[in-house]
């Protein structure tokens, strides 16, 4: 698991591609310091991204069904996590939902996961992104994600009272037509979610049950709620919608897939593991054995008991062996170890089984390279080439590959990837001053010369 960007803080390198895409969020014109509110509102969720192989493949074989009942392809549309205790989900610009792991926790069925999922596509499918994302393009990327956050667990759950109250505490029309606007697509976001379910063969039971205690944990009397509920859609107006569906609908007893149940559970033990204390988890027995292993593999892993968690990923690989994601979690205990060239032994088995997973294949060639060994750096270009072929944003996969090029004496490669980070981060001064070093060099592949005249075209001066 990768931690990529903090979410409300103010820095000025937004470096993960999707933290960059977020600057096309669900708005409409959104000023400054509406942003600043925003960010202000949920500061206490400490929220950033993180990237896990497991949990987002696991979600998105969750969404695939809802993917294609909503005209996708299968594998069509990404799913990533937010580290942020509200129970939320929302999109951004591209075909991507972002889930908040508190919705991962919180959720008291996987029903209600799929639930929320089918009601993000909703917004994807009716194009909302699209048509609100002007306004944010010179956002701040993690300002922009903060603001996107609030927006939507305000508009979406009706559950942040403090969000929505800064959002239309002040007399600006913006922000009512703003909240007016996420109001109206809120109520055809769910719309359109309820025909996916349906479509896709999956209850709306979950949603009905999620916004029925949504509605009896309204911090405010409803003689109060009148401003709220003139923004957005209220949970009892939402519940309303959602109870009128499941007694019309031909699938509401329809039941989840044993294996979809057994899946959420996993995800959610280890979402647990990864962020809540430690010590908790140790003390903690899911209701799957194998699950509790496995989130006390990770919590003696954060607690630097490493030997400890080596002894667990090897029991749990001893009864599964053919699990991709503990031979994954078991090189990123051994590379801690400073075992390097064992690590990447365990991320070549799981590569052999999800070899188009390039977080997988990153790791795989962090650990050739910390072998230090020459004759294994080529195998490391291999895998990073792969994992950036899959990531072509992602501005750490680039410095990675930068330090493979280098220390197998591709020094124009290295520079290269080091001018693609800079133009990733946003330091396009720095991206011209390497590919000019780039160009300067004699015997250049064609290749490199034309991706840095590309770069000095678009930022600088074009090599004659």
């Amino acid at each position: 698991m990768q931690r990529v960007e903090t979410l409300i803080t103010n820095r000025s390198t937004a470096t993960d591609p999707i933290t960059r895409r977020l600057l096309m969020v669900r708005s409409i014109t959104i000023i400054t310091a509406m942003l600043l509110c925003l960010i202000t509102s949920i500061t206490s969720a400490n929220a950033y991204l993180i990237r896990d192989t497991e949990l987002e493949a696991g979600l998105e074989d969750i969404i695939s069904p809802l993917a294609i009942a909503a005209g996708f392809k299968a594998d069509e549309i990404k799913v990533r996590v937010v580290i942020a205790p509200e129970f939320n989900a929302f999109v951004a610009g591209g075909r991507t939902v972002y889930i908040n792991s508190g919705l991962i926790l919180k959720a008291k069925s996987p029903d209600e996961v799929i639930g929320v999922l089918a009601h993000e596509l909703g917004h994807i499918v009716a194009g909302h992104v699209p048509r609100r994302g002007e306004a944010m393009a010179d956002a701040k990327a993690a300002s922009a994600l903060a603001a996107l956050a609030a927006i939507a667990l305000a508009a979406g759950t009706g559950s942040n009272d403090a969000a929505v109250g800064v959002m239309i505490g002040g007399q600006d029309r913006a922000q009512r037509n703003l909240l007016a606007s996420v109001r109206r697509d809120e109520s055809v976001a769910d719309e359109l979610g309820l025909q996916i379910l349906d479509d896709a063969g999956y209850s709306a039971l979950g949603l009905r049950d999620m916004m029925q205690r949504m509605a009896s944990q309204r911090a405010l009397p409803e003689s109060r709620q009148s401003s709220y509920y003139t923004t957005h859609p209220g949970a009892e107006t939402r519940l309303t919608t959602y109870q009128d569906h499941v007694n019309q609908s031909a699938v509401s007893d329809n039941i989840l897939p044993g294996r979809i149940n057994r899946l959420m559970a996993r995800l959610a033990a280890k979402m647990r593991a990864w962020t809540e204390n430690p010590q908790d988890v140790l003390r903690y027995e899911e209701p799957d054995p194998v699950n509790t292993r496995y989130g006390h593999a990770i919590a003696s892993y954060r607690r630097g008991d490493l030997g400890t968690a080596l002894n667990d990923i090897d029991a749990l690989i001893a009864g599964a062996p053919d699990d991709a994601f503990f031979y994954e979690f078991r090189g990123d205990i051994l590379l801690s170890m400073g075992r390097a060239s064992d690590a990447a032994s365990a991320y070549e088995t799981a590569v052999a089984a999800r070899p188009d997973s390039p977080q997988i294949l990153l790791n795989l060639g962090r650990a050739l390279i910390a072998t230090n060994q020459k004759p294994r750096l080529e195998r490391a270009i291999e895998a990073i080439e792969k994992a950036a072929s899959h990531e072509p944003e992602w501005a750490f996969v680039r410095r990675q590959l930068a330090i493979a090029y280098g220390r197998s004496g591709r020094i124009s490669y290295a520079d290269m990837s080091l001018a693609e980070e800079a133009l990733l981060t946003g330091d396009t001064n720095r991206a011209v001053h390497l590919s000019k070093r780039v160009l300067a060099r004699k015997d250049l592949d064609n290749i490199i010369r034309n991706r840095a005249n590309d770069i000095l075209f678009r930022y600088g001066t074009k090599d004659p």
